[in-house]
């Protein structure tokens, strides 16, 4: 079945933004851990990428230091420039089912945006 929905537990989508708000005007990045649950992605925790480095329009890390852990069901990421979809190299370095992009002022639920592996939107569902 495909990915229609992003589920976040309020204290993960929480997380994200105060790491967008402390990260800006960087880009900042986490993984995503997670699993499929029902039509949707269920996002547990986050984690951070092993050697990472912020710049202001892009954010890097060596995936090959990752332990294979088929939990990662993607990434996340701001875009401190305020554009909420994701660029062509955020497409090409896709990982997992979902991509969630933060973009300013990282104030509300309404900053974060999901994204399955073609680009398309998906509804992000924020649960208690």
């Amino acid at each position: 079945m495909m990915v229609k929905k992003v589920i976040l537990p309020s204290r993960v989508a929480d997380s994200l933004l105060e790491m967008a708000r402390l990260a800006y005007p960087l880009e900042m990045l986490a993984l995503l851990r997670g699993k499929k649950k029902g039509d949707g992605v269920y996002i547990e925790e986050l984690l951070f990428a092993p050697l990472s480095e912020h710049g202001s329009s892009s954010v890097y890390f060596r995936f090959d230091l990752m332990p294979m852990d088929l939990t990662i069901v993607g990434l996340a990421h701001s875009h401190p420039s305020g554009i909420p979809k994701p660029s062509l190299e955020d497409l090409h370095n896709f990982i997992g089912r979902v991509m969630l992009i933060l973009i300013p002022p990282f104030s509300g639920y309404r900053d974060i945006y999901a994204f399955n592996s073609d680009g398309e939107n998906l509804r992000i569902v924020v649960e208690p």
